[in-house]
């Protein structure tokens, strides 16, 4: 019914096409499937990964919150006939066809020149577009390579749109002719372009209802049932995804249709077929309604009375946000004592999170490329100190006479004879205040908590690292160790150590003190 609809109102603008599939969704949504889309990347550049594409995946999210599913992705170069080509096929498979590239001032923008072939139609130069050129153009001659932007086909209709952001009219328009939508090649002009015309050529009002379920076993052992579900749910579509270095997962299957009862009828009997304890508990947003989650994991955990009373003490330490600051090293306690932070932030604090980061000499760089994710992640607003940890946190008073507050991540269980342990039983160094608010946690403790809630957290711990250092004191535990593959050691996760008074087995001893 969808395709007779389509080739009947073919013959319409764009605007009439939308108008009437709005329609008929609405009368007869239950008979039809979501629309289709193909996209067409144009340009040599690409072929020759001179340039990567990420125009694809730019408009394929897009589509996709439109309720558009994106059947075929193609890269053509830079030739009319190839463009032509590939631009009929896609307008006669799909509801709509969009292409990126080819739409400027050079030879070898060809775009509109194809788009005229394909449907046999011939190019004028638009006067609402040769006026737009004329803006911006050094010449007032229309045979002048700035206005080949402005020499479209006969037919093809403009959709200008408005900024999201200022509702002001965009500066140039997406040219149509039929189903087929041209949208420029550079990613800056792309995501202003398509970015605020998408709802309006392409809205649906038929989402995709997804979830995603994460399993801690290996696809072969969730096959069987995989392939028994999707062949009783023949109108919902799965997709079953391995990785090999997440740290809560071993595969995760998407499910997804246009009805949600559907969804989780197929999510409830995929379940019910899988591998006993094979489904893994993972939440891979955990920062967002975060402290619902909180609340929600402490009431029924046994820890949960030690966690809460930790956020208590940061609600009363936070009474001014701007004076306080975590110090942050990318370890798991650290991390943990950042999200709690989080949490206390969203119960009226409402204040950017300040942090502060002492470089080491010889930094690990998995530590740092973690600490730079975690930093976007929580939105923090990080210090960074150099020289000894006494020098750096004297000199942090000056730079930022503010911050009165540091707080540190030890744990009640960390062995003595760190110098940050010997800062913390001072209290202070200068005029600020050293607190650390997990003297009560266990090795345990932290990672429960941080598991339990699916933190991310730096990805050597997965390596059987449980101290982290510089690269000069830091080895995995040898205490974790479960194997040889070839001649690589393989360790268990850090989370796995039995022995808690083992976490330090892997730091080398050094002859100066230890920061």
């Amino acid at each position: 019914m969808a395709t007779a609809c389509r080739n009947i109102l073919r013959g319409h603008s764009i605007m009439n096409l939308n108008r009437y599939s709005q329609v008929l969704a609405a009368k007869y949504g239950h008979l039809s499937e979501n629309p289709t889309a193909g996209i067409i990347i144009i340009g040599d550049e690409i072929l020759k990964a001179q340039v990567k594409d990420t125009n694809s995946n730019y408009i394929c999210r897009l589509l996709y919150n439109c309720g558009v599913k994106v059947k075929k992705i193609s890269v053509v170069s830079d030739e009319v006939d190839r463009i032509a080509e590939e631009m009929v096929n896609f307008s006669e498979k799909y509801t709509y066809v969009i292409t990126s590239g080819g739409i400027g001032p050079t030879h070898d923008d060809v775009t509109f020149e194809a788009l005229a072939k394909a449907f046999n139609d011939s190019l004028h130069h638009h006067p609402k577009l040769v006026e737009v050129v004329k803006t911006f153009s050094s010449s007032q001659d229309i045979s002048s390579p700035g206005y080949k932007l402005a020499y479209i086909p006969m037919s093809a209709s403009l959709t200008f749109g408005k900024s999201q952001e200022t509702g002001e009219k965009l500066f140039y328009p997406c040219v149509s002719v039929k189903n087929v939508h041209v949208f420029p090649g550079s990613p800056i002009f792309l995501h202003k372009s398509f970015g605020n015309v998408y709802k309006e050529l392409f809205a649906t009002g038929r989402n995709f209802v997804t979830k995603e379920i994460y399993l801690g076993v290996r696809e072969e052992l969730f096959a069987d049932a995989l392939s028994a579900v999707s062949k009783e749910f023949s109108n919902v579509t799965f997709g079953s995804y391995p990785t090999s270095n997440h740290s809560y997962y071993h595969a995760r299957v998407t499910v997804e249709s246009s009805s949600e009862d559907d969804t989780n009828k197929a999510v409830a009997r995929f379940r019910d077929l899988a591998p006993e304890n094979a489904i893994v508990n993972y939440d891979n947003d955990p920062l967002t309604d975060a402290l619902r989650k909180f609340k929600a994991f402490v009431a029924v955990d046994k820890q949960g009375p030690i966690y809460e009373a930790t956020l208590t003490t940061l609600k009363e330490i936070y009474s001014n946000p701007s004076n306080v600051a975590v110090c942050f090293d990318g370890s798991i306690e650290s991390t943990v004592l950042l999200h709690l932070v989080h949490v206390n932030n969203l119960l009226g604090a409402k204040a950017k999170l300040q942090a502060v980061h002492l470089k080491l000499e010889n930094p690990v760089a998995d530590v740092d490329e973690f600490i730079k994710e975690t930093v976007v992640r929580y939105d923090v607003n990080l210090h960074h100190l150099d020289g000894s940890a006494k020098a750096a946190i004297e000199n942090l008073a000056v730079l930022r006479p503010e911050i009165e507050t540091l707080l540190l991540g030890l744990k009640g269980d960390k062995l003595e004879g760190g110098l940050w342990h010997e800062f913390a039983k001072s209290g202070s160094i200068g005029q600020i205040r050293l607190i650390s608010p997990l003297t009560k946690w266990s090795y345990k403790d932290v990672w429960n908590f941080a598991r339990s809630l699916s933190l991310p957290y730096c990805k050597l711990y997965d390596r059987g690292y449980t101290s982290l250092g510089s690269q000069t004191d830091t080895e995995p535990n040898p205490n974790l160790l479960k194997g040889k593959i070839g001649k690589q050691m393989v360790y268990h996760p850090a989370h796995m150590l039995a022995d808690v008074k083992l976490e330090r087995a892997g730091r080398i001893p050094q002859d100066h003190p230890e920061l």
